[in-house]
């Protein structure tokens, strides 16, 4: 049955400014927010052990698995009669896990095995109706991250930020057109108006049709 709702997922770089956007952004639309599980117990200490042992490919793939786990069963059973803004999608977890493998001086193969989980998690995924992307630069992202203070997050490297912006940058066009996503890019160095951000992705959706 064809889908008749939307789902339209925020996507950036880890503190640009995506929670902070998507209940406003959420309201603004009368769309039901789908926030990432930052409070939920296992994803934090997933989200330590990484953060704690970057170089350690075993730490980022098992947190990587979880979070497409847990992304791909949460959009499951939700009613259809609403449309819905989600932090972030299986369209990060593609992004995130060519990043982890081509970052590593040895590459893990266990990244690769899981980017063709993800690929096979997309076929039975929402199909995307938009992504709203927040681009800011690496320095910015970091500084959010630092303020914020999150102690899961304790540890995490500029130089890791910087190469999450750069595959943004590379991958996430070539992702929305390879599956037909429409992409707004919006300048997020300085937060934005989320009403206009609302008028500007309905007239997206609106050209989509």
């Amino acid at each position: 049955m064809k889908q008749t709702n939307h789902f339209v997922a925020v996507e950036a770089n880890i503190a640009a400014g995506k929670t902070t956007l998507l209940p406003r952004l959420a309201e603004a639309l009368d769309w039901d927010a789908i926030q990432e599980p930052v409070e939920d117990p296992e994803f934090t200490r997933l989200l330590t052990e990484f953060t704690q042992n970057p170089s350690d490919s075993s730490k980022r793939v098992n947190f990587q698995r979880y979070i497409t786990e847990r992304r791909a069963e949460i959009v499951k059973h939700l009613p259809k009669g609403r449309n819905y803004l989600i932090e972030r999608s299986l369209y990060s977890d593609l992004i995130f896990t060519q990043a982890n493998f081509l970052s590593m001086e040895q590459p893990d193969t266990d990244f690769m095995l899981h980017y063709c989980e993800i690929q096979r998690k997309l076929r039975e995924y929402p199909v995307i109706s938009a992504v709203v992307y927040l681009r800011t630069t690496p320095e910015v992202a970091h500084d959010r991250l630092l303020s914020r203070g999150r102690e899961a997050e304790n540890g995490t490297p500029f130089e890791y930020i910087r190469n999450i912006h750069h595959y943004h940058e590379a991958i996430l066009p070539q992702i929305c057109e390879s599956m037909n996503t429409p992409l707004m890019t919006l300048d997020w160095n300085e937060f934005g108006c989320e009403k206009e951000v609302g008028k500007q992705l309905m007239d997206i959706l609106a050209r989509a049709k």
